[in-house]
């Protein structure tokens, strides 16, 4: 009898043999991962996830949201005075911008959306220039009405100065009581004294592109013979460079006599004398 070996049929030496019981019929066998890798493997492909949801590539706007998100800038003026760019910024602000004046610092802070501190921040440095000279020219007037007849008119002012001022408030006579011109820097206290019986002080402001300053705490006080100093005037005051503005200071308009302060405020250094 011919026996069959059990290796007939096949080329290439024995093949192992397998437990079926081991090892059903049909399943592919495939290398055994511990726990430990499982984890770092899972973590790694979060990690890739995360990575491609949040680049941005070169070129790309930022998102949509970015635009509206209100974000802090804090703006130190180094020349000019924080408190008077305040009201610079306000008209600038959207709906969601606020600012706040740091004194101490003279620092401005604004919270708003990027689009309206990139209007702001030009603004503001257009703002913060070297201080320059101004001078305000300063006479005080006595005004008076004539009580007798004929009526004669006298005036210690240029003509077309008396005209305006008869005009304003309808006196005939106008006698000068003190004059100079006051010389500063924009930022600068003032404090100076006419004659023997007046005193004028207040501070430049900031000149604005439209010509405009704010004298602050502008102050006309007068003091007499064995009197007390006497506020006469006590306000704010925005004046125009080369514009002549003109206050009368009376009880009443019926008064026969009232005192009258009139302003010019230029640019430039006062002159020498």
């Amino acid at each position: 009898m011919i026996r069959l070996s059990p290796n007939a049929g096949f080329r290439g030496g024995p093949v192992d043999r397998v437990s079926a019981a081991t090892t059903p019929r049909g399943k592919i066998l495939s290398p055994s991962v511990t726990r430990s890798v499982r984890s770092l493997v899972s973590f790694l492909a979060v990690l890739i996830l995360s990575s491609s949801l949040t680049a941005q590539p070169a070129g790309k706007a930022a998102p949509a949201g970015a635009a509206t998100e209100v974000v802090l800038q804090a703006y130190t003026l180094r020349h000019q005075r924080a408190s008077e760019a305040v009201a610079l910024v306000y008209p600038l602000l959207s709906r969601k911008g606020t600012v706040e004046l740091q004194p101490g610092g003279n620092t401005l802070v604004i919270r708003d959306v990027p689009a309206a501190l990139n209007r702001i921040v030009p603004v503001l440095r257009n703002f913060d220039h070297q201080p320059r000279p101004m001078r305000l020219e300063v006479l005080i007037v006595r005004a008076s009405r004539n009580t007798v007849s004929p009526q004669v008119r006298h005036s210690d002012l240029p003509e077309q100065l008396t005209k305006r001022l008869h005009d304003l408030l309808a006196y005939d006579n106008f006698e000068m009581q003190a004059q100079a011109q006051l010389g500063g820097v924009e930022g600068q206290p003032v404090i100076y004294e006419l004659g023997q019986e007046y005193k004028v002080s207040f501070r430049f402001g900031t000149l604005m592109d439209d010509q405009r300053v704010k004298l602050s705490s502008f102050r006309i006080s007068r003091r007499g013979e064995g009197r007390p100093e006497t506020n006469l005037l006590q306000t704010n005051l925005t004046l125009w460079c080369d514009q002549t503005i003109s206050l009368g200071l009376a009880k009443s308009e019926a008064s026969r006599e009232a005192l009258m302060v009139v302003l010019t405020l230029r640019e430039g250094d006062a002159p020498r004398r």
